[in-house]
Order: structure tokens, then sequence, then C-alpha cells
């Protein structure tokens, strides 16, 4: 026998979805009252969080024993329900009852159709929309709007680590779980972005939940623009990139000691956390208040060794090419997808020279689609700039010579 005042039911509480934060909501809201919660199957995460503020059953055809009961879809649960409370719900003044909650638009096709049972005293739409749908419905005036209750907590946010990082071996993977697993131990939230290849997939780091994998990619500025830490306990570096990426935007690092450290500034508890097998623990708490910092760029030697030369990969990107289509396209059926269509054998047009690389040969099939013709002439900015300002001047010496312009 489950005997409780209140019994909020839900026949599957899943790991996330509404219902569930709807479960949880008005158990927290309602945990000085005598509550239970009543469920078929229930996530561990979900019967851990609830089981902090009121009993949690799951039922195995117990008689339920209550003054209110507050169910779901799911009506078979009221055979179970002690006939005291559903015998007298059409009484008005009693306030004993079994309510069910509507929380969905079931004029949808998608929801089917809304379970109904005579011994529910009211039921309760979540919106006034879903109280003038239902009431059209069913045809019942036992309806009545009853929001979802939601208060906020104050909770202490998590902190966010970030990993670039190929994984292998040398990299330090291993220590990187130990200190995963040592944030879930000391109930230190947590958010971990680890940026690596495919390849690394099965690193056991990626058996903690807080730990998020992203592809490798390049742009991993937004990620670091949001870290508190970066984190890369590397066995050997030769000059990380990581760090001083890390470093020179004021974000501290979590790192073993490496022998250059010192040569270019790279301090325990001034800029950043030593870690090794014996401190894990000691350095996962000390994270809970990241270091702040300035950290001077440092100098590179190459303007010593660049000779001094201008560019020209602006000017030859923006070259033009004529080029005639091979027999390629049409053996392979393939649009040009400039052109837009499939370009006969001998057919001549222009190409970009990054174009011209991809019909080359830099392409997925690897095939060779056109022969060049030769480079198409084209002005150059300077030039036309200069032959802008000649006619300028011509002008200006006929205004002066004949009082006004020709």
């Amino acid at each position: 026998m489950i005997e409780h005042a209140n019994i909020i039911y839900a026949r599957n509480i899943n790991s996330i979805g509404g219902v569930e934060t709807y479960v949880y909501e008005l158990a927290k809201k309602y945990k000085d009252y005598d509550i239970a919660v009543v469920c078929k199957n229930i996530a561990k995460e979900q019967k851990e969080r609830l089981k902090k503020i009121c009993k949690v059953y799951i039922h195995n055809d117990q008689k339920i024993n209550c003054k209110v009961a507050i169910i779901n879809w799911d009506t078979s649960i009221i055979d179970y329900i002690t006939e005291d409370i559903w015998k007298q719900n059409l009484k008005p003044d009693d306030d004993r009852g079994i309510y069910q909650g509507i929380h969905a638009d079931y004029t949808h096709p998608s929801q089917g159709a809304l379970p109904q049972d005579p011994r529910i005293k009211n039921y309760l739409a979540i919106t006034e929309d879903i109280l003038h749908n239902v009431s059209k419905m069913i045809k019942t005036n036992n309806i009545i709007l009853c929001r979802n209750p939601l208060k906020l907590e104050e909770e202490k946010p998590f902190l966010i680590l970030v990993s670039p990082t190929r994984l292998a071996e040398e990299k330090g993977g291993d220590l990187m779980l130990k200190l995963a697993n040592t944030f879930d131990k000391l109930k230190i939230k947590i958010v971990w972005f680890v940026l690596t290849t495919n390849a690394y997939l099965n690193n056991p780091i990626f058996n903690n939940s807080n730990v998020v994998y992203v592809k490798n990619r390049l742009d991993i500025e937004p990620f670091l623009k949001i870290a508190h830490w970066v984190v890369l306990p590397s066995r050997t570096e030769g000059d990380s990139y990581t760090f001083k990426e890390a470093l020179y935007r004021g974000i501290p690092i979590v790192a073993r000691h490496l022998p250059y450290f010192d040569e270019i500034g790279i301090k325990d508890g001034v800029n950043a956390l030593f870690i090794d097998d014996n401190n894990v623990e000691e350095v996962a708490k000390k994270m809970l208040k990241p270091l702040k910092f300035n950290f001077e760029p440092i100098k590179d030697g190459y303007d010593d060794i660049m000779y001094k030369s201008k560019s020209r990969y602006e000017e030859e990107k923006n070259m033009k090419y004529l080029v005639e289509a091979l027999p390629t396209y049409e053996e392979n059926n393939t649009s040009d997808c400039e052109l837009g269509y499939v370009p006969k054998a001998g057919e001549q047009f222009e190409v970009s020279s990054e174009r011209l690389e991809v019909l080359l040969g830099e392409n997925d099939k690897k095939l060779i689609y056109v022969k060049v013709i030769g480079e198409v002439k084209q002005a150059k900015e300077k030039e036309v700039e200069e032959a802008v300002k000649s006619s300028e001047d011509v002008e200006i010496a006929v205004v002066k010579k004949n009082g006004k312009r020709k």
C-alpha cells in the first residue's frame, strides 16, 4: 500500500523531457506537504533528483490511498487508487479527487486520442488554448486552467573547460579522464568541450557524461572565449600553440609542468595550474576560482629571416584563364557548377585560378575536366587608376587653355 495525502503519477519518467520537468517542479513546489511521486519506470538521474525532495515509488500493482491524485495520460492507475476519493469526485465542495493533467494539444494528429475516465474529478489544461480545444473535443465542463509551475533555482554556474587536442597517447588523455571523474566525485559541475578527431572517439574520457565531443575544427576561438580553463596535460610539447592561444586571451591553463614553461613565463598559481597523477583532486578544487592575469605575447624571430618582398597572391588569385572542356564532362554526365550544364568537349569558357585547380584534378573524383588555353589578360587596378588620372590631367590642361571643359 502506498499512502500519502498527495500523489503525483506519471507512467514513465525519462532522463529528459517536459513531463519530467513538470513532475520535478510540482514536487519541488509542494515538498513541504505529504507528497510522493509514483511511476512505472524512472531514469536513474531523475530518481536521484526527486528523492532529495520527496518519496518516489515504482508502482508494482500496489494499492494507493491518498486524498489527491494528479495523473497524466495513463488512466490505468485509477484502478489502484482507493475508492474513498473517486467515489466523491462529483461533489464540488469535496477537496479530494483525481485530477488529470492535459499536457498536449490533442487536436494535433500526432497526439492521438485523449484518455478519459468518469472517475476523474477535473481535467487540468495547462494553457487557455488547450482548455478551449479540449472543452470542445470532449464536451465536458469539468476542465479547468491550471498552468505548470516553475521556480528558477539559484545554482552555481558550470565550469567550462576546453581541450583542443589530438588526444594521442602523449597528450595525457588518461589524466584528463582522472580529472573529469574527480569533478564528479567532488560534485563540481563542469562542461568539458574536447575538440579532437574521429579517430580518438574511443578514448575513455568520452565515457564521462560531462565531456562533450566536438569534431575537429579550425575555428576554436568561440570555444576559447567561453572557457574558464584550457586543459592539456601533455607529457611532452615543443611549444604548444594551445597554451599560447589561451594565455594570450587571459585564459588560464591546466598542464603538466614542461621544461620550457619557465622561459616563456608559464607559472603555477599565476596563469596555470600544474597537474600530475598525485594532485588531481587538489587541482580540481583550485579550478573553482579561475586565475586572473595578463600575459605578454612572445616575440618570434621571423622578422629577421623573411625576405621582404611584395605578395603576388591576391593578384594571382584574381587571374582568369581560358579553358577548353575535355570529354570528361560528358563521359561522367557531370554538370559544371558555374555553367549550370554539361559542357560539350571543345567548348571554351573562362574560370578563376581557384576554380581551375578543381577542374585540373583537385576534386573528389580526381578527374581532369579541362585543358588550359591560356591566361585571360585583364587590366590591373593600377593601370586603370593611371588611365583615369591621365584622362583627368588632359581635361585640366584643356580647361586651362580654353577656359571651359570640352
